[in-house]
């Protein structure tokens, strides 16, 4: 069994804010390289929404034990979004491995 652990990190913004995020995200990753020890990025894609907001998804696959750091990464990254873009709101998750849940519940995982 592949086991991994995911960043789910998603924005949502009105549409005419769209091509804003994508400068301000490129001006981001200038002044914050990403460390691919930490995060690493897997996809990156934009839908829309019920009421017709942009959200923008991406999917990172996160380095063993460094779930705190990619979720405080995420986080500072869609803070400097939020004060730059208006209307903008974001939400992060952390998708835990089958192993990883399991050590939250103080238990060993069980072998499937």
């Amino acid at each position: 069994m592949v086991v991994i652990t995911l960043l789910l990190n998603r924005i949502f913004l009105p549409p005419d804010q769209a091509s804003k995020l994508g400068k301000k995200y490129i001006e981001w990753l200038k002044e914050n390289p990403p460390d691919k020890t930490v995060d690493k990025t897997l996809c990156i894609f934009a839908t829309s929404t019920e009421d017709g907001n942009v959200m923008v998804i991406g999917i990172g696959q996160i380095g063993k034990g460094k779930e705190k750091e990619a979720l405080s990464e995420a986080t500072r990254q869609n803070i400097f979004l939020a004060k730059e873009i208006d209307g903008l709101k974001y939400k992060v998750d952390v998708v835990l491995d089958f192993t990883e849940a399991y050590k939250i519940l103080g238990m060993d995982a069980p072998e499937i």
